[in-house]
């Protein structure tokens, strides 16, 4: 799984569904992620769809399509892949999201209007 986060190239990304995920039995969080060169590194806790957030003062909004469908994700939520790699790790060890950074619900960010 490391060598997927930290390693893959875009083409990875553009196989298949378009995204990765990790459910563990007995945990109601499922992690989604998947990588958005040149943005970066894409991670939200499904079903909540919460991901980390930085107020940034201006974001674009980009599409990546999971499915076969588009979704569009504000820049301001993409991460290093190092950055994702932590998020992943701690999931996989602790079961919950990294505490060190601020999640909140992706569609209470305000970004249809800037596509």
């Amino acid at each position: 799984m490391k060598t997927i986060v930290l390693g893959e190239s875009a083409d990875y990304w553009k196989k298949g569904s378009g995204d990765s995920g990790i459910e563990i039995e007995g945990v109601d969080d499922r992690l989604i992620f998947f990588a958005d060169e040149p943005h970066g590194f894409f991670v939200m806790f499904h079903p909540d769809y919460e991901v980390p957030y930085s107020e940034a003062q201006s974001f674009s909004v980009v599409e990546h399509t999971v499915g076969g469908e588009p979704m569009r994700v504000p820049t301001c939520c993409y991460l290093s892949r190092d950055m994702a790699w932590d998020i992943i790790e701690h999931f996989l060890d602790n079961h919950q999201k990294h505490p060190r950074l601020n999640w909140v619900d992706l569609y209470d960010i305000d970004f249809d209007h800037s596509f």
